[in-house]
């Protein structure tokens, strides 16, 4: 089985109609392929997975799983804010053969740390594959404390990492400190990569690499030893990173997908607005120029 390590993709969702658009999925699939990420996060953020049924949840794991590439690792996001919607998720995931899921925070009510807990626990107790948690506060009223996955590590061998999407790296430091000698932690901010790396981070889960290597190139230099390439490429993909900030979220990500990859239409689920095709085609071209300031 491929390693949880690296840089992982956490997949834009292609949509076509009401439903995942397959063609647009295989040219992203062949893309990471090419580019040589670790492994694919589908149904993540990025992959706008809050507003997409169960129904629609269940065909893009299953359609992520049999295009996956015997060496990527496949984790699968089966966070849903129901407790027994992400337990028959989870399970599910399991009967496809993923190599691990993800699963985020309780969101939208604000939960203390027992509450927390509590959620995981039951989840854990029943999903008996690698488990990864997902922390990003600012998108779901809560932010998991490190001591409370430690509490966790210690009863489920199986919870075996953790995504920090804060942006904060103070607590990204603090969750190293506490976790990494216990699980694997990864940075979801594409432009703390580098910093998160030379802190003991596993690697990125960055949504930048559905488009561009950057990511890659920081994880790979980084672990070369080549620190002077590793950060210049870091610079630049923090450039990259600001640029898509510019921009809504995830439509930022899928408009890179769309001009410098796929060069084809396809469109975020319903109801998420995408960005016409001249801020689109700009965004595109914005994004070739801080590029480009690699082959100088």
């Amino acid at each position: 089985m491929p390693e949880l390590k690296g840089i992982i993709t956490p997949t834009v969702t292609p949509w076509k109609g009401d439903t995942i658009d397959y063609d647009a999925v295989d040219a992203l699939m062949d893309f990471l392929d090419k580019i040589g990420v670790n492994g694919v996060f589908p149904l993540g953020s990025t992959g706008a997975f809050p507003i997409v049924s169960v129904e629609q949840h269940v065909k893009i794991l299953e359609y992520f799983t049999e295009r996956k590439k015997p060496n990527m690792y496949l984790l699968g996001g089966i966070g849903r804010n129901s407790v027994d919607e992400t337990l028959t998720m989870g399970l599910y995931a399991k009967e496809l053969g993923v190599d691990g899921v993800s699963i985020v925070t309780p969101y939208y009510l604000r939960m203390s740390q027992e509450s927390i807990y509590r959620y995981y626990e039951k989840l854990l107790s029943q999903i008996d594959i690698p488990v990864t948690i997902y922390n990003i506060p600012q998108n779901t009223n809560n932010n998991i404390e490190p001591q409370t996955v430690l509490k966790l590590k210690r009863q489920f061998s199986q919870l075996s990492a953790m995504k920090d999407s804060s942006g904060n790296f103070s607590n990204f430091s603090t969750i190293l400190d506490t976790l990494g000698k216990e699980i694997k932690v990864f940075q979801g901010q594409d432009d703390l990569l580098l910093p998160s790396l030379a802190m003991g981070a596993a690697g990125g889960i960055n949504g930048t690499s559905n488009f561009s290597d950057l990511s890659v190139r920081v994880y790979k230099e980084f672990s070369n030893s080549d620190f002077a390439a590793a950060r210049r490429s870091q610079a630049v993909l923090t450039e990259l990173k600001k640029l898509t900030n510019f921009y809504d979220f995830p439509q930022a990500p899928m408009a890179g997908f769309i001009e410098m990859v796929y060069h084809k239409e396809t469109w975020d689920p319903f109801p998420l607005t995408d960005l016409d095709a001249e801020t689109r085609k700009n965004f595109g071209l914005k994004a070739k120029e801080i590029l480009k300031k690699l082959e100088t």
